[in-house]
């Protein structure tokens, strides 16, 4: 016994001092430093206007708040605020504390994601994949925020990967400890639900493909007790939150929470194109110099193809689903979902905007269609790779959309593109091309993430000041959860602040552009990144 307990301790040291550990490693170094320079700023986050998450995180309610205080909040469910409250309670109350779960789940996911491709393809594909996800700006800046997202991204990465393992393997077991995640990522966001399709898909494929001619029945069987597993773990985790939900609120789910009813229904419909589009749009800016290598494989898997005719038939269409993203944004935002680019629409003209929007959307159909040819040669893992992106890409498109939902396909897409560098970067003459594309990829895009976390880190200090303004001088504004201003600091401005009667308040909040003017300010509070202003927070008061 002596002996294998120390055979093991010496694999496991062996294991850990081995080269392929290091470079993950030297990830989570720079992850841990880069995010550092933010962690303590002030929130900036649209879910702390709410008392779920305002006045729990920064007043360090604990365990029993979080449980009961479901005003407002309870459309998500309450996974991350019970993390975070227990965070505070081992390291305190601060925004240090609060951020530290997303930060810790960045890693997690970086992690899983090189475990991926180093035991599904190999270790340059691990690499590359972590690489990629760990640098996206999206993925990065929310990596740094006390938001539900990337926790969530994590927790279901984990569980794809413990399910696509569990399916090859053909192991019950594996798809209990499966669905158990399953539930747990759902207690974060109930878009772990939309996952769950992707996995039954690929279960019934894959064991339909691997039937035995005198076994049809026991295929059929197997199909049942898998997803029986699923469905049944799934919702004896699920279900007694929705009815405790029910008696602590009345409700299980707020009408109208983000103006969206069941009478929409047609709407959604209708929005699901654009909304697809959208997502699309994103994942295309996200890896966008890669899009040229997902082009070049698609070529040399269908050579016959007609470039020209794709062509004039994809940019009209483009063009009308660019138009109608934009349309559908001005008319109908609430029920449309959040598209913008940040930073870069305060900075450049709606025009280049809209190019990048056709640009981007272009390359994401690129990459979209290379995925989708590149399922179709080996069934496990890719097949499963698509599925876990596409299935769930295509049920987000029904509901209203969010820029920052993009994250959860990152996993998927991220594997994809590092298996296309390491074809193309290891064979052919395009070799040089997929180095220099890399190259590109490592400097701009955690440029962009670095400048993305210090605008946000600079809208939190302006907001803490501004909320500082109001405080002292007691000024009285609206509580309106949509104010571009409100959304960063109303938790740190006094509650006497928000009258009840609209009669009673004398002073507004508004956010100009760098070069907007307004009328009877009384202070302003520039929001600058390293010297560059992008916008200015503002009070005015009313006549």
């Amino acid at each position: 016994m002596w002996f294998d307990d120390t055979s093991r301790l010496y694999s496991t040291i062996r294991q850990l001092s081995s080269f392929s550990y290091w470079p993950l490693f030297c990830l989570f170094g720079i992850g841990i430093i880069g995010h550092s320079f933010f962690l303590s700023s002030p929130f900036v986050n649209l879910e702390y206007i709410y008392h779920q998450s305002a006045e729990l995180i920064t007043n360090g309610m604990g365990f029993n708040a979080s449980l009961l205080h479901l005003y407002q909040g309870f459309n998500n469910p309450l996974g991350n605020s019970l993390v975070i409250a227990g965070m505070q309670g081992i390291v305190g109350v601060t925004e240090l504390s609060s951020r530290l779960p997303s930060l810790v789940s960045w890693l997690i996911c970086i992690a899983v994601v090189y475990l991926i491709g180093c035991r599904w393809w190999s270790l340059s594909v691990g690499l590359l994949a972590a690489t990629i996800i760990g640098f996206s700006p999206l993925f990065w800046v929310y990596g740094g925020i006390a938001y539900p997202d990337v926790p969530f991204t994590a927790l279901i990465t984990v569980t794809m990967f413990v399910s696509g393992h569990a399916t090859y393997r053909h192991s019950l077991k594996r798809h209990l400890l499966a669905a158990l995640l399953f539930g747990l990522a759902t207690l974060f966001r109930y878009n772990g639900t939309l996952f769950l399709p992707a996995v039954a898909i690929y279960v019934v494929l894959q064991m339909r493909l691997n039937q035995k001619i005198d076994r049809i029945t026991n295929w059929k069987i197997d199909i049942i007790k898998v997803l029986s597993i699923y469905i049944v773990v799934y919702g004896v985790i699920l279900i007694p939150y929705l009815v405790w939900t029910k008696q602590v609120v009345g409700m299980v789910l707020q009408p109208g929470f983000v103006n969206v009813e069941p009478t929409d229904i047609r709407f959604h419909i209708v929005a699901s194109v654009p909304r697809l589009g959208g997502y699309i749009m994103w994942l295309g800016a996200l890896v966008f110099p890669f899009s040229f290598l997902a082009f070049k494989d698609i070529r040399t898997r269908i050579p016959n193809m007609s470039v020209s005719n794709i062509v004039t038939i994809l940019v009209p269409i483009n063009l009308a689903i660019v138009g109608s993203v934009q349309y559908l944004e001005a008319i109908q935002p609430e029920l449309f979902g959040e598209m913008w680019f940040g930073w870069l629409e305060r900075l450049f003209p709606m025009v280049l905007i809209q190019l990048l929007r056709f640009l981007f959307l272009t390359a994401g159909e690129v990459v979209v269609a290379g995925l989708i040819v590149w399922g179709r040669q080996k069934m496990w893992p890719n097949t499963f790779v698509v599925l876990w992106l596409l299935v769930p890409l295509l049920a987000h498109s029904l509901y209203r959309m969010s820029q920052r939902y993009v994250m959860f396909f990152l996993p998927p897409l991220a594997v994809y593109m590092a298996w296309l560098i390491v074809k193309f970067g290891t064979f052919g003459k395009h070799r040089t091309i997929a180095i220099a594309l890399c190259v590109i990829y490592m400097i701009i895009y955690p440029s962009m993430g670095l400048f993305t976390s210090a605008y946000y880190s600079a809208e939190g200090y302006a907001a803490a000041d501004i909320a500082e303004y109001v405080n002292e001088k007691k000024i009285n504004i609206g509580a309106s959860r949509h104010n571009p201003v409100l959304t960063n600091s109303a938790y740190l401005i006094d509650e006497s602040r928000f009258p009840e009667s609209d009669l009673l308040i004398d002073h507004r909040l508004v956010a100009l552009g760098r070069y907007e003017t307004i009328e009877n300010v009384v202070y302003v509070r520039e929001v600058r990144v390293i010297g560059l202003l992008i916008k200015r927070y503002v009070i005015v008061q009313l006549s």
